[in-house]
C-alpha cells in the first residue's frame, strides 16, 4: 500500500516531517548539488502487504522524491529518475530471479539508503544493479546476485557509482566482476566486498583505461576468480587506486590479490594470505601483466606462492 506522508495522521506526520525534510534536502544536495526550489514530496510504500507496491510508487513518484520502503517489496524495479529510495527496518528488494533487482536508467541520479537488494538475475550483466547513471549505494547491502551469462555478478555500472558503508557479498557472475563490474567511474568508500565469485575479478573487475576504480578505507577478501585472473581485484587496463584497504584471503589462478594491466595504486593498504594456483611466479599476492604498480608504505606478504610475480616487476615488493 502507498500511503502519502500528508494523509497519515498527525503524530506520524509530526514524527517524520522534520526528519524526511532533512533527509530530502541532504539527498538532493548530493545527487544535484543544489536544493530544489520546491519541496519533494515523501512517500511511505509498505511492501509488508502488497509486495509489487514499489516499483508503482517508482512509476508515480516525481522527480527528486522520496521513497520511504519497509518490508520486503518484489522486482525487478527500473528507475528511470532522480529518486531517493530509503529503507525502513530492514527493507529488502528482491529481484526474484526476474532480472537485474534495480535497473537506473542512463541520466538519473538515484541514491540507494539502508536496503538489502538480493535474488537478482541478470540476462546479461548486474545482478543486483544494472547502473548507467549517477548512483550511490548507502548503508546497504547487495548479496546472493547472480548474472549467469554476464559480467557483474553484484553490480555492473556503466555510468558513476558511489558505494559507502555497503556490503557487496555472495554474488556470482559467469563473466567479469563476481561483485562489482566497473566499465564507468567507481568509488568505494568504507565498505567490504566479499566471497563473491567470477570467471576474472572475483571482487572488483575494472575494465578499460579511463575507467577509473578508488577504493578507500575498505576490504577485499574471500574472493574467487574461478578461471584466469585476480581474485580479489583485476585492473584490467583501467585505473585504480587502493588507499587504506585490506586485500586478503582472496584465490585466483593469477594474481590470488590483484592482478593488474592497467594503473594501479597502492597506498598506505595491506595485501596479505591471498593465493594463486597457477604455480611458481603466479602472483599469490599482486601479479603484473602490464601497466603500472606503485607502492606507496604499503604490505604486501604472506601470499601463496609469492607476494608479487614476476620477479622484480614490482618495486619494493619482495619474495
Amino acid at each position: 500500500m502507498v500511503i502519502e506522508v500528508g494523509r497519515v495522521g498527525r503524530s506520524l506526520t509530526r514524527r517524520w516531517t522534520a526528519s524526511a525534510t532533512v533527509a530530502v534536502a541532504v539527498a538532493a544536495v548530493s545527487l544535484t548539488g543544489v536544493v530544489p526550489a520546491t519541496a519533494a514530496q515523501v512517500t511511505v510504500v509498505s511492501c509488508s502487504a502488497n509486495p509489487g507496491a514499489l516499483q508503482s510508487a517508482i512509476t508515480a513518484a516525481s522527480p527528486g522524491d522520496t521513497l520511504l520502503v519497509s518490508g520486503t517489496c518484489t522486482g525487478p524495479f527500473a528507475i528511470n529518475k532522480n529518486l531517493t529510495l530509503r529503507g525502513v527496518s530492514r527493507a529488502v528488494l528482491d529481484g526474484n530471479h526476474a532480472g537485474s533487482t534495480v535497473t537506473v536508467g542512463s541520466g538519473a541520479q538515484v541514491l540507494l539508503d539502508r536496503l538489502t537488494l538480493t535474488h537478482g538475475s541478470a540476462a546479461s550483466s548486474g545482478g543486483g544493479v544494472d547502473n548507467e547513471g549517477t548512483l550511490t549505494v548507502l548503508s546497504s547491502t547487495v548479496r546472493d546476485n547472480t548474472a549467469p551469462v554476464g559480467a557483474g555478478g553484484g553490480i555492473h555500472n556503466l555510468g558513476t557509482l558511489t558505494v559507502v558503508s555497503s556490503t557487496v557479498n555472495n554474488n556470482y557472475s559467469d563473466g567479469a566482476g563476481g561483485g562489482i563490474n566497473n566499465n564507468g567511474y567507481l568509488t568505494v568508500r568504507g565498505s567490504t566486498v566479499f566471497g563473491n565469485s567470477g570467471d576474472n575479478g572475483g571482487g572488483i573487475f575494472n575494465f578499460l583505461a579511463g575507467q577509473t576504480v578508488e577504493l578507500i578505507q575498505s576490504s577485499v577478501h574471500h574472493n574467487t576468480a574461478r578461471a584466469s585472473d585476480g581474485g580479489g581485484i583485476n585492473n584490467y587496463q583501467g585505473e585504480m587506486t587502493v588507499s587504506g584497504s585490506s586485500v586478503y584471503s582472496n584465490t585466483a589462478p593469477f594474481g590470488g590479490g590483484i592482478w593488474n594491466g592497467g594503473t594501479l595504486t597502492v597506498s598506505r593498504s595491506s595485501v596479505l594470505l591471498n593465493t594463486a594456483t597457477g604455480g611458481p611466479g603466479s602472483g599469490g599476492g599482486i601479479y603484473k601483466s602490464g601497466g603500472t604498480v606503485a607502492l606507496d608504505r604499503s604490505v604486501v606478504r604472506n601470499n601463496t606462492p609469492d607476494n608479487c610475480a614476476p620477479p622484480g616487476s614490482v618495486l619494493g615488493c619482495t619474495g
